[in-house]
């Protein structure tokens, strides 16, 4: 290490909400703090959290949010407290519009270089379940934010080459992008639980095969075609389980969709689950489906989580999910939205015990191999390290 760094990283939300920009900006963090570094994280306030805390050696300082649009809150506090700040390096994420433009804003009165990681060509749409009439406009100033940050920004981030090389917004700024991975919590590469008492934690038999889903309930995750396929396994073996971890605005819509369809004793809504109950989940299941219908799932870090635990995984041919998952080695991938090919391959991996457990030694290898925290840290010290030179 050249010499400890001192970074300021901005996320709209962190610990202790989970989702994947979260866990990202999380594993970042403490591969940093690891490492030697003092890293802050400016956030959003949540109920009962603190506005300090330092969580395994990351110094969290929270703002009020007096506002949220679509999820993003708007942070009065939050460019005060930047152009006060005395760091090295601010690093920002994209898909938080409000949070990276004022991120961006301050990188330019103080001087201070700021990197952005790019998390995924999302839309507003893809976001919010019911969205009203002034989507458009919406739309088009979140694009003209993303723009504007990522042209003041020093250095961008993305976590797959397959989505720099995809992406049409990206094309612009190839000069400046380096490919860092999402990396996985060293916490999931253990497992306390065999599968059957993991089954069995949670109310299922041990010899029930158990498909699960863990995400935000949110359009772009493809959910309705699960359940939709999901009811024509059910159909052939009543016997399939299906778990869905998280919430979200479609919750309710989806637990009337498995109702409709007459398979709600089948289908499993577990809200949010702790980190230990999440990592029994995993442990808990045969098959981990991802079923992503758009280029907001840029990465899918629950996938990585899930191989981990050895277990095969069935995505969607989207964003950078072939990245992570490939296709016959590690797990299956099909079309987005596409109800008889996800069926298929579930199907495939319901019948075939071997090739589960070949597909799911080969995931939890290339996690040990790719997606691990310590190569990740050293890739982004040396982007640091060479903004600051």
């Amino acid at each position: 290490m050249s010499r400890q760094l001192h970074i300021t990283q901005v996320v709209h939300d962190f610990h202790p909400v989970v989702g994947g920009i979260e866990t990202y900006a999380y594993n970042l963090a403490k591969g940093l703090v690891d490492a030697g570094h003092e890293v802050k994280v400016y956030t959003t306030l949540l109920p009962n959290t603190p506005t300090y805390e330092n969580y395994h050696g990351i110094h969290i300082h929270r703002f009020r949010a007096v506002a949220r649009l679509f999820n993003y809150p708007l942070l009065p506090g939050l460019l005060r407290a930047l152009i006060n700040e005395r760091c090295d390096i601010f690093h920002a994420h994209i898909n938080s519009p409000m949070t990276v433009d004022i991120t961006a804003f301050a990188s330019q009165l103080v001087h201070i270089p700021l990197v952005i990681t790019y998390h995924a060509d999302a839309l507003i749409s893809d976001i919010a379940a019911q969205i009203p009439f002034f989507r458009t406009w919406l739309d088009q100033v979140y694009q003209r934010a993303r723009k504007r940050a990522a042209d003041i920004a020093q250095q961008l981030i993305v976590t797959s080459p397959m989505y720099r090389n995809t992406s049409l917004f990206l094309q612009n700024y190839l000069d400046k992008i380096t490919v860092i991975p999402a990396t996985i919590n060293p916490y999931f590469l253990r497992s306390e639980l065999t599968t059957a008492q993991a089954k069995e934690s949670f109310g299922f038999a041990s010899n029930q095969l158990l498909l699960l889903f863990v995400g935000r309930l949110v359009p772009y995750k493809g959910l309705s075609i699960l359940i939709r396929a999901f009811q024509q396994i059910h159909k052939q073996d009543s016997s399939i389980q299906l778990a869905i971890v998280g919430s979200g605005p479609l919750h309710s819509t989806l637990q009337e969709n498995s109702v409709h369809l007459g398979i709600s004793d089948a289908v499993h809504f577990l809200g949010v689950l702790p980190r230990r109950r999440l990592r029994d989940i995993y442990s808990a299941c045969d098959i981990f489906v991802l079923p992503s219908r758009s280029r907001s799932e840029a990465f899918g870090i629950v996938q990585l989580e899930a191989m981990a635990q050895e277990k095969p995984v069935v995505a969607t041919t989207v964003g950078g999910v072939p990245y992570v998952v490939q296709n016959e080695q590690t797990g299956l991938l099909v079309p987005p939205m596409d109800e008889n090919m996800l069926k298929t391959a579930l199907h495939r991996l319901i019948k075939d015990v071997a090739l589960r457990k070949r597909l799911g030694r080969a995931g939890r290898k290339r996690v040990l191999t790719h997606f691990t925290r310590e190569p990740t840290t050293q890739k982004l010290e040396a982007v640091y390290y060479k903004l600051l030179s």
